[in-house]
């Protein structure tokens, strides 16, 4: 019998004027990803031996990254800042950076600029009907290899949702990019990942909130939200490294 697709209960995307094809070893995943918010649909198909649908699992909301301390720069003299809790509730402290801190950042970026090589990482949330709402995508032009939760990390060690405001905010997908088709015409791009049972193609539209994780030479100035890795809360006067979203940039 031939392959049969099943679709989840969702919201349908806006039409396209492209057709997304994500071969996979099992299945076959497509994902619309739509401008500021829109919602990823999924459509599987797999060979069965019946007529009947397969059993959908359970819906899992991905769990949180490691711990992050998050701040907002209220003000900044040179390595001094003075610093808010911006993950929990805290009283403002002042404290001086190291010398030879290493600082990454947001950069603001359009489809165009990705590239095969880079690891993008679709974050967002979930709802009871299996639909996913992005919030934004992050790319890291420069990854490492995945550690066991199956993120790659930036040379500074950031998978760049550090930053994210939201508790309910989560990475919901990933993966390497292998390839890029870009249309001028709209400034969208279809991007292929490798996924963990084959390849997974998502369409991307111009507007989707998209940042780069990349080096950072500017100082932190008023403003600017800071994101280190440790319990929230601690202070980054020892920090080795630092992201940095500058004011507008998240």
């Amino acid at each position: 019998m031939g392959a049969m697709a099943v679709e989840e209960p969702l919201t349908p995307p806006a039409p396209s004027r492209r057709r997304l094809v994500a071969p996979l070893t099992a299945t076959a995943l497509v994902l619309a990803l739509l401008v500021a918010g829109g919602i990823v649909a999924f459509v599987v198909s797999q060979s069965s031996g019946s007529d009947a649908p397969p059993v959908a699992g359970p819906f899992v909301t991905p769990g949180a990254t490691n711990p992050v301390a998050v701040f907002d720069v209220r003000e900044a003299n040179g390595g001094t800042l003075t610093l808010l809790p911006a993950n929990i509730e805290g009283e403002a402290l002042t404290t001086t950076l190291q010398a030879g801190v290493r600082l990454e950042a947001f950069a603001p970026g359009q489809p165009s600029r990705i590239e095969p090589g880079q690891w993008l990482v679709f974050t967002g949330e979930g709802d009871p009907v299996r639909n996913y709402v992005i919030r934004q995508v992050i790319a890291i032009a420069e990854p490492g290899a995945p550690l066991a939760d199956g993120l790659a990390r930036s040379p500074a060690g950031f998978i760049g949702t550090e930053l994210l405001s939201n508790p309910n905010h989560r990475p919901v997908l990933w993966g390497l990019v292998e390839s890029v088709t870009y249309y001028p015409t709209d400034g969208g791009a279809d991007v292929t990942l490798a996924g963990p049972d084959g390849p997974i193609t998502v369409e991307i539209y111009q507007g989707v909130t998209l940042f780069f994780v990349e080096s950072y030479d500017a100082p932190i100035t008023d403003g600017d939200r800071i994101a280190i890795r440790a319990p929230a809360g601690t202070s980054p006067a020892n920090a080795g490294a630092i992201l940095v979203a500058p004011q507008g940039a998240r």
